[in-house]
């Protein structure tokens, strides 16, 4: 029993240690507690969405960058949507 018990804890350290090709993440939704108030961050296959102001405006925002920086490989990079001028 303890055999079984200490190769799942070798394992799982491997998996965290390798966690860069051995993670992708699909989906998910997060709450970031911001210095003014709280966004709801959500992932979806590579499309990433903010509730905050500054996400609407350039489609990338310091609360994706956050959790790009947290999650790292495994997530896809967030591109930036410069506003159009007419």
């Amino acid at each position: 029993m303890m055999d079984s018990i200490a190769s799942r804890i070798i394992k799982a350290r491997q998996y965290a240690q390798e966690r860069d090709r051995r993670i992708r993440v699909h989906s998910f939704e997060v709450e970031l507690h911001g210095e003014h108030a709280n966004h709801v961050i959500t992932y979806d296959e590579g499309n990433w969405r903010c509730d905050c102001e500054d996400f609407q405006l350039r489609g990338v925002c310091a609360h994706i960058m956050a959790m790009e920086e947290i999650l790292g490989d495994s997530v896809e990079t967030a591109t930036v949507h410069t506003p159009q001028v007419e």
